[in-house]
C-alpha cells in the first residue's frame, strides 16, 4: 500500500515543485493565458471525452452530484457556525472554507489514485463546485451574481454536450473523440505545474489567521466528506473520491476573487499557501487512510 502511495503523492509533490523552481528562478508564465487554456479548453475537452467515451451509468452521475451539493451544503453550515462564533466577517472566508481545489489538485489525484473510474466520479463533482464557486462564492467576495456568464461557460456547455451523447448513446467520429482527449490531457501537469507557480507569488499575509483556516478547511472538509459518505452509503472508489474533493485545500480562485474586490487579499493568499502545503505535506497520510477505507474495488 506505501508504494501506491508514493506512486500516487510523487508526481503530485515534483510537478508542484517544478512549477515553484520555475517561478523561482524567474521564468515568466503568462498564468492568464494558461489559466484560460486550462478552464476554457483543458477541462471542457476531459469532461467531454470522459462523458462520451466511457458511458457512464446516469445514476453514478446523480449519486455524486448529491453527495457535492451534500458535501457544501454541511460544509456550509459548519463554517457558518465558526465564523459567527469567531464574529468574524462572511467574506472573503465563507468561501475559502466551503470551496476546496476542486480542479488542479483534486482531479489529478482522483486519476491517480482511482484511475478512469476515479476521473469519472471526480467530474460531476468538480463541475459542481465549479457552479457553486462562480455563483455563490462569486457573490459572496464579490458583492454580485451573474449566472448567464456561467451558463455560456465551455465547462458547462461540454458537460451539456457529453451528457446528451452519452445519454442518446450518439456515436461520435474517432478524430473528435482523440482531439478532446489531447487537449484534455493538458489539464494535470500544467495545472499542478501552475499551482506551484502561483504558490511562490501569492504573499502569505496574517500567517495566524491563515493556519487556523487553513486547519479549519481541513478539519471542516473531513467531517463533511465522512458525514456524506455515511448518509448516502458510499463505498469503495465513490467514497475515497469524495473524500480527496471534500478534504481539498483552499481554491486559488478565492484568492483572485479577494485581490479584485480589496477583501483581505493577503489573508486569502495566505489560506490558500498554508493550506495546500498543509494538504502536501499530509497527503501521503490522506491517501493511505483513503486507500486503506474505501479501495478501488
Amino acid at each position: 500500500m506505501y508504494s501506491q502511495v508514493a506512486s500516487i503523492s510523487a508526481p503530485v509533490f515534483i510537478l508542484v515543485i517544478i512549477g515553484f523552481i520555475i517561478a523561482k528562478f524567474n521564468i515568466e508564465l503568462p498564468q492568464k493565458t494558461l489559466g484560460f487554456l486550462l478552464t476554457h479548453i483543458g477541462s471542457p475537452c476531459l469532461i467531454f471525452y470522459i462523458l462520451a467515451s466511457t458511458k457512464p451509468n446516469i445514476n453514478i452521475l446523480i449519486e455524486i452530484g448529491i453527495a457535492a451539493i451534500l458535501v457544501t451544503f454541511l460544509a456550509s453550515v459548519i463554517s457558518f457556525i465558526l465564523l459567527k462564533i469567531r464574529k468574524e466577517k462572511i467574506s472573503p472566508y465563507f468561501s475559502c472554507l466551503i470551496h476546496p481545489n476542486s480542479a488542479n489538485l483534486a482531479l489529478p489525484l482522483s486519476i491517480l489514485t482511482y484511475g478512469e473510474k476515479g476521473l469519472l466520479y471526480a467530474i460531476p463533482y468538480y463541475v459542481f463546485i465549479a457552479f457553486s464557486q462562480n455563483t455563490i462564492g462569486y457573490a459572496v467576495i464579490l458583492g454580485s451574481l451573474n449566472l448567464y456568464t456561467f451558463l455560456y461557460h465551455p465547462v458547462f456547455i461540454m458537460s451539456i454536450l457529453g451528457c446528451l451523447v452519452m445519454f442518446m448513446d450518439i456515436s461520435i467520429y474517432k478524430s473528435i473523440l482523440t482531439t478532446t482527449k489531447f487537449l484534455g490531457d493538458i489539464v494535470i501537469p500544467l495545472s499542478l505545474l501552475l499551482l506551484g507557480y502561483s504558490l511562490s507569488n501569492v504573499n502569505i499575509g496574517n500567517l495566524k489567521k491563515a493556519c487556523f483556516y487553513s486547519l479549519a478547511r481541513i478539519i471542516i472538509g473531513t467531517i463533511s466528506g465522512l458525514l456524506t459518505i455515511y448518509l448516502l452509503n458510499l463505498s469503495n472508489a465513490k467514497a475515497g473520491v469524495v473524500m480527496i474533493m471534500a478534504i481539498m485545500p483552499v481554491a486559488i480562485l478565492n484568492y483572485i476573487f479577494s485581490v479584485q474586490t480589496n477583501k483581505d487579499p493577503e489573508t486569502v493568499g495566505g489560506l490558500v499557501v498554508v493550506s495546500t502545503i498543509m494538504t502536501l505535506l499530509i497527503l501521503p497520510i490522506i491517501l493511505g487512510l483513503i486507500l486503506n477505507f474505501y479501495p478501488l474495488s
